[in-house]
């Protein structure tokens, strides 16, 4: 028999110490990175926190700090994730649109209010009709709210009123406008691209093109990087719309590593603001086939993701999905007459053969595959797979180094055909070596 637990370890709401359901039948939820039974709460006691806190925050610091509460767990400091957050971002609209209206300050409380629509907006997937809709609702309002500003913005510039005005440096005004509507349209954007419909492309390309020209006026790191990314969204739609196929992959790289080091100065390793764009550029490492690369950076992340949110956190979890997947080594075996995909999983007998699992279908299934031996020799290794070169006479100096298979040097056969030939073609390897001074 099974221990009864014990009060400690039954969870309960933080904020009423009560356990099971609130009076609406609603459960205790938690979605951040609370460990334990710590940091489970009612999502209407949750609500109702965030109000009394930004409230608080509003009359100490003033209206930019007030959304924190809606955003960021008291507990763990981390960002709310997944269902909790879009129920608390909606929350925070309409804590915004009720509760400030002082006319004396129009300026900064549209600016917050259209900074809320846009965190709704973000958490939006828009895969039903209802979120289409509700999307389509919140962008009309930002769209609204920031003709309003601009609007307000132009008749005290024109006063010359902008001195009255206890909202931060005043000269500021315009360029923080700017990158408010930059990045509304930029989201917007990515709101039409994800209903994945021609009509949605023809939008999102027009948001994007919008927010373009507004991060080009902008003299900022964070305006090149935005820009650089708007660049390469409008190419891939200019391109999917077409139906030519035209991307770099390493436009790719470069962006998302700006973007990442971006991330690292503003939030920190820890944030999984910051995660999320490491795996973002893995993944990207990964098309260009820089595995190695790849690999070292997913298995930082999962450390710290693991040690800052814990192993069942959203941010873990996509590390942990993308690592397995980039520690794959897939291979190719051509042997008297046969051909396929293999996953190679580890050599025997001082690796002259190697234990293969497969072949691997398109919609894979392990428990369909089988292991089995091959010669080594009959391994050709799938571009992308880190490699240990042996016997190199040319460049014996990186004889025992790793690197990355790039490609695959295929020669045309004296039959016009092209199939890799272990005796006459190559792989391409690429070695990251370090240059002594």
């Amino acid at each position: 028999m099974s221990s009864p637990k014990r009060a400690e370890d039954i969870p309960s709401c933080w904020l009423r110490l009560e356990e099971g359901p609130d009076e609406g039948g609603a459960p205790l939820v938690r979605d951040c990175s609370c460990r334990g039974t710590s940091g489970f709460a009612h999502l209407s006691c949750i609500v109702k926190y965030a109000e009394s806190a930004g409230k608080r925050l509003y009359e100490r610091e003033g209206p930019s700090a007030c959304m924190d509460p809606f955003n960021i767990c008291p507990n763990c400091k981390q960002y709310y994730q997944n269902d909790v957050h879009k129920a608390l971002a909606k929350a925070c609209v309409d804590f915004v649109e009720e509760g400030f209206k002082d006319e004396k300050n129009f300026l900064p409380h549209k600016h917050l209010y259209a900074h809320a629509l846009m965190t709704q907006m973000v958490m939006l997937d828009g895969k039903n009709e209802g979120e289409k809709a509700g999307g389509e609702e919140i962008i009309a309002k930002f769209i609204s709210v920031m003709e309003e500003m601009k609007s307000q913005l132009e008749q005290l510039e024109q006063l010359k009123q902008l001195e009255s005005l206890d909202w931060g440096t005043c000269l500021r005004l315009r360029d923080d406008l700017t990158d408010l509507e930059a990045n509304g349209n930029a989201n917007i954007g990515h709101f039409y691209r994800r209903l994945n419909s021609n009509e949605g492309l023809f939008k999102a390309k027009e948001q994007f093109e919008k927010a373009r020209d507004l991060f080009k006026t902008m003299h900022t790191m964070e305006a090149e990087t935005s820009l650089a990314k708007m660049k390469q969204n409008i190419s891939e739609l200019e391109s999917e719309l077409s139906g030519n196929e035209v991307h770099d992959e390493e436009l790719d790289v470069i962006y998302l590593q700006r973007d990442y080091h971006r991330c690292l100065g503003i939030y920190g390793q820890s944030s999984s603001a910051t995660i999320y764009a490491g795996v973002a550029l893995a993944k990207a490492l990964l098309d260009e086939r820089r595995t190695i690369e790849a690999e070292k950076l997913l298995s930082n992340l999962v450390d710290i993701s693991r040690r800052t949110h814990g192993h069942e956190h959203r941010s873990t979890k996509s590390v942990l999905s993308v690592l397995t997947s980039a520690r794959e080594r897939k291979v190719v075996i051509r042997f008297e007459g046969f051909s396929g995909w293999f996953q190679a999983l580890r050599y025997e007998n001082e690796g002259e053969d190697c234990v293969v699992q497969g072949p691997i279908a398109f919609e894979s299934n392990v428990d369909e595959e089988e292991q089995c031996s091959f010669d080594s020799t009959d391994i050709i290794p799938f571009p992308g797979t880190p490699v240990i070169c042996h016997g190199l006479q040319k460049a014996a100096h990186l004889n025992g180094k790793i690197g990355d298979v790039r490609d695959l040097d295929v020669k045309e056969k004296e039959d016009g055909s092209k199939y890799f030939d272990k005796d006459i073609d190559r792989c391409v390897v690429h070695f990251k070596i370090r240059l002594r001074a």
